[in-house]
């Protein structure tokens, strides 16, 4: 028995690789969001996941706001459902610009995907924790409607 094989034309070019989007964006992963507190904070909502991927995005946006423009800055990170080394780089990096700059940073957490990082490495003892957002307002002279 013989076997036909198909006849494969050669004059063709393979089909050009098409770049596949990235199926897990590092801004599907994280948003974070900004508004004042006046007379004395900035509040930055983080949600999502902070991680190797993400970490540079919540870098980028938490930098500039330790400046001097505001006493206090906090970070509310009660929606993050995972916090990874990066995220604790971020911190421990923020937390010296802020010194610097002679501003308070203040963390909100009270899930243990957030505290556990912290308490694991020590770093909770580095950091004001507030357990929710209205303690943090209240502690940066804001008030609960900041």
């Amino acid at each position: 028995m013989i076997a036909v094989l198909p006849h494969l034309s050669t004059d063709r070019s393979p089909p050009a690789a098409t770049a596949q989007p990235d199926p897990h964006p590092a801004s599907q992963l994280l948003t974070i969001t900004t508004h004042p507190a006046p007379p004395a904070a900035t509040v930055l909502t983080v949600r999502g996941e902070v991680d190797a991927l993400t970490s540079t995005q919540l870098r980028d946006h938490l930098h500039p706001h330790l400046r001097d423009t505001v006493p206090q800055v906090i970070i509310d990170l009660t929606d993050v459902g995972f916090f990874a080394a990066a995220g604790l780089t971020v911190l421990v990096n923020a937390r010296q610009a802020a010194v610097a700059a002679g501003v308070t940073l203040c963390l909100v957490a009270s899930t243990r995907p957030v505290l556990l990082p912290l308490r694991i490495t020590g770093l909770d003892g580095m950091f004001d924790i507030s357990p929710d957002l209205t303690h943090a307002l209240l502690r940066a002279g804001c008030g609960s409607d900041g």
